[in-house]
């Protein structure tokens, strides 16, 4: 990597969450939306300069919308529609030449070739996810994982 891109990428991260994998369900409602934003931010590091894109479906975009605010939204509906969202980012953003960690906060396997290509790329890649979500292909494609329902993690996110 060149001395140019090198610059552009250091310290700098980006955050790919799949709202609805990471809390485990359909339909998010506010609540949801803040237990999950408090336990991604005591579990994973942002810093200020970060960037955090959240996708959804549509019937949960009002609700991190109204609750996670300050960030990218994206939404697509249907079978691994924030999937395909945060894939589409990937492909077409060129995040390793941008950023120097990528989170990627789902353990669905279809992300992991995503991941993969992003650490051949020479970006770290974190893999955020519940225990027992966590696919074996991103298990294998991430660099580190961070597991948002450790048990300090799940306090935080029944209070």
């Amino acid at each position: 990597m060149n001395g140019k891109f090198t610059s552009l990428r250091s310290h700098r991260a980006i955050h790919l969450i799949d709202a609805e994998n990471l809390v485990g369900g359909p339909v998010l409602s506010r609540l949801d939306v803040v237990r999950l934003r408090d336990a991604y931010s005591t579990s994973v590091p942002v810093g200020p300069m970060d960037h955090i894109v959240v996708a959804t479906a549509h019937n949960s975009l009002l609700s991190v919308g109204a609750e996670w605010r300050g960030i990218r939204h994206e939404m697509r509906s249907g079978k691994d529609g924030a999937d395909i969202c945060l894939a589409e980012i990937v492909v077409y953003e060129h995040l390793a030449e941008r950023f120097e960690s990528i989170f990627i906060g789902s353990g669905d396997g279809g992300l992991a070739p995503f991941a993969a290509h992003l650490a051949s790329q020479g970006a770290s890649v974190t893999a955020v996810s519940r225990i027992g979500s966590l696919s074996p292909r991103m298990r294998l494609a991430a660099s580190n994982i961070i597991y948002l329902d450790r048990p300090n993690v799940a306090a935080a996110m029944a209070s």
